[in-house]
């Protein structure tokens, strides 16, 4: 008893709690300790410590390579000077689905995470601390990230076992170093289905199959897809896996359990061949994923020295280019789904009276100038207290992100006909009817509406002038901005000038009505691509169920439109739904891993890192970096009409480029100062370093420009 009493009472003086990890309604999910299998150390040599983890019911944490979207624990380290840290050795995990469907790697009720510490050979007096920095996400229904400090004081002395009973039950589970018990393991990758046969075991034993991905991998499974697993005639096993990428190089780890049900797992194929305590995957290195500088030279800062020492252009060319920026705008994929919009109430005004159409078309410029102006307003009120706004930030703002995705919701069912909407002007408008008539407050508020959702991305020319805009005195930002509104809105002004070169659009006639029914279909699509953009799969779930609100409530104004109280009771569900679905819910951390991997063309992206970038120049590889966002459309235009194609690709391989994408969506800070480096405020932008000081930068991509500029000596 007194030397049960004994260890009880060192594993409490070795071990320190951390500030527990608490869900949205304040229980908690873990409490993550740091503990030790010896009572004290000796120079130079090594022990092992264990960060120990007990989750609460239906909680789990995430193995090294999660499989769907997921986080591992990362553990930064505060050592006593020439001690070192081994990497994290994650036990057996365990096949895990969430609600949704989804399939994972992880650990539920408890685990514990092993790391060998050894310590350095200079003697040493009294006590050494060691502090593990940890950060993890935990998830259930919703996912909550964790960080924590924990500290261990460990005396310098004669070593005698500690936590004896934790650490053999976790070090069983741990793969073995003995080689596997089967040699006949075959890991094919083709596209993005990978296959794994395992042969040479009894059939009796259960065979588990969990893939380990190439260190530039950074995908994830197909969600929703089932994982396969059959037993051939001859005893082998057969393992499938969908992916959203694709990439040769697979390894994983092998798991066998036996008649008792003793589970024993061996690292086999792919680069963690061997790897006993676990070769990092690309899930661990996820949390370098965004590496900022470091100290050392940092390619961006050559282009920044470079922006600074050529004269700055006349303020007269800046309003030019902002004119011209503003009139390709038009063009963009990110502003052509609210176009159709305008062009529809073209067509239902095509035969109204001249002054009338003039009005409207004023109205609607109105609306794009106002937005712009609202914008310098923030950018110069920012500006007072030292702050900039970005370009496009309403779409990395969750919340904005929800409220943006109801406001186009209700354009789409509108459009299909299933309420009617009053805009301004005294004039209602029902879309349901060819002879409605829009008032000059709809015309405003489209117009507003057309640049909200336009500002998603930047346009050739248009990138600059921001950039620069957030750097200039007050009256020269409004001007600025003005010239981009005008060159949005010119086009619309002509029309309504002269209507008469409205007889070149299509007469008004009864197709008009599935013309309507389909531009709704357009607002509806333009939901599920923002649906997109928000930061987890939980948030998606919310917006989605706060949508549906929305939903009933434009269904109950479309069915008793004749009645007074279906508006106040819209207004209260959606008001209700807001703080039910959206209000802390939506915001929830997402994964915070790169958005990497191949594409079916071969591209293989890298997540953002200066280190890796400077890495590259100086072994003499090109950098290529696609500063890109989930949001932008213009972006995904490019990769897709551009970078996506055959010959691109080809060539970054032959040129043996390093791709590195820069996301954007959530406006991380290291990459925004990035782009301010660049002289930009927003995306797209694409630069190209071919070698320290030869740089290409580019708002927009040709094929046959950006193959030019990579086959560049």
């Amino acid at each position: 008893m007194f030397k049960r009493l004994t260890y009880i009472f060192i594993a409490a003086v070795l071990s320190v709690t951390a500030r527990a990890q608490k869900d949205s309604e304040g229980k908690i999910i873990s409490e993550p300790v740091i503990v030790a299998d010896t009572t004290a150390f000796t120079p130079g040599k090594a022990f092992t410590v264990g960060i120990h983890f007990k989750l609460s019911n239906g909680w789990h944490l995430y193995w090294q390579w999660p499989g769907s979207v997921g986080k591992p624990l990362t553990i930064e380290w505060e050592l006593p000077d020439g001690w070192k840290a081994d990497d994290i050795q994650w036990p057996l995990p365990e096949l895990l689905a969430d609600s949704e469907g989804g399939r994972f790697y992880g650990y539920e009720h408890e685990v514990v995470f092993p790391v060998v510490i050894t310590p350095g050979e200079k003697p040493a007096s009294g006590s050494a601390k060691i502090t593990a920095k940890l950060d993890w996400l935990a998830c259930k229904t919703e996912c909550v990230p964790g960080k924590a400090d924990v500290t261990l004081n460990l005396p310098i002395g004669s070593p005698a076992p500690a936590n004896v009973e934790l650490f053999t039950k976790w070090r069983a589970l741990l793969p073995q170093n003995s080689p596997a018990p089967t040699q006949d393991v075959k890991v094919t990758s083709v596209g993005k289905q990978l296959s794994v046969r395992v042969g040479g075991l009894d059939k009796a034993l259960g065979v588990e199959f969990f893939p380990l991905p190439p260190a530039n991998f950074s995908g994830n499974f197909d969600y929703g897809s089932k994982l396969a697993s059959e037993t051939n005639a001859d005893g082998a096993r057969t393992f499938s896996y969908k992916f959203e990428s694709d990439l040769s190089g697979w390894g994983g780890l092998l798991v066998v359990k036996d008649a008792d049900g003793v589970r024993r797992g061996w690292y086999v194929g792919g680069e963690n061949s061997g790897a006993a305590g676990g070769a990092p995957s690309t899930a661990q290195k996820k949390s370098d994923e965004i590496v900022g500088d470091d100290g050392g030279w940092n390619p961006f800062d050559d282009i920044a020295k470079d922006i600074a020492s050529k004269p700055s252009s006349s303020f007269l060319a800046l309003l030019l280019q902002g004119f011209l920026g503003g009139l390709l705008l038009n063009l963009m994929p990110c502003v052509l789904p609210v176009i159709s919009l305008k062009i529809f109430g073209f067509l239902q005004q095509a035969g109204e009276a001249k002054d009338r159409v003039f009005k409207l078309g004023l109205a609607f410029c109105a609306g794009v100038f106002a937005f712009f102006m609202i914008l310098a307003v923030a950018i110069v009120a920012l500006a007072s207290f030292g702050k900039t706004l970005g370009w496009g930030e309403q779409f990395s703002n969750p919340l904005l992100l929800t409220a943006m995705l109801g406001i186009v919701f209700l354009f789409g069912l509108s459009l299909l006909g299933v309420f009617e909407i009053t805009l301004g002007g005294g004039a209602s408008s029902k879309l349901s009817e060819l002879s409605s008539k829009e008032g000059p407050g709809g015309a405003f508020m489209h117009g507003l509406f057309t640049t909200l959702l336009g500002t998603s991305c930047t346009a050739p020319l248009v990138g600059p002038v921001i950039g620069t805009a957030i750097t200039r005195p007050g009256a020269e930002v409004f001007a600025l901005f003005a010239a981009i509104a005008t060159g949005l809105s010119l086009p619309y002004f002509l029309l309504t000038w002269k209507p008469a070169w409205m007889r070149y659009l299509p007469k008004p006639g009864t197709w008009m009505v599935r013309f309507k029914q389909v531009l709704g279909f357009v607002m509806l699509a333009l939901v599920v691509w923002l649906l997109g953009s928000l930061p987890a799969k939980s948030a998606i779930v919310m917006a989605s169920s706060f949508l549906l609100v929305l939903g009933f409530g434009a269904w109950l104004l479309g069915t008793y439109h004749d009645s007074r109280w279906p508006l106040p009771v819209t207004i209260v569900l959606a008001i209700a739904g807001w703080f039910q679905f959206v209000q802390g819910k939506v915001n929830i951390a997402a994964d915070t891993g790169a958005d990497g991997g191949a594409n079916a063309e071969g591209v293989v992206w890298e997540p953002f890192s200066i280190p890796r970038m400077r890495e590259a120049l100086e072994a003499g590889q090109p950098v290529f970096v696609d500063f890109t966002a989930d949001w932008c459309l213009n972006c995904k235009a490019y990769e897709n009409l551009v970078i996506n194609t055959a010959p691109v690709t080809a060539a970054l391989k032959a040129k043996n480029v390093v791709t590195i994408r820069a996301d954007y969506t959530n406006r991380p800070a290291v990459i925004d100062a990035q782009l301010k480096k660049c002289g930009r405020a927003g995306v797209p932008l694409y630069v190209l370093f071919r070698k320290r000081g030869d740089y290409w930068l580019a708002d927009g991509l040709t094929q046959g420009e950006l193959l030019k500029q990579i086959n560049k000596p």
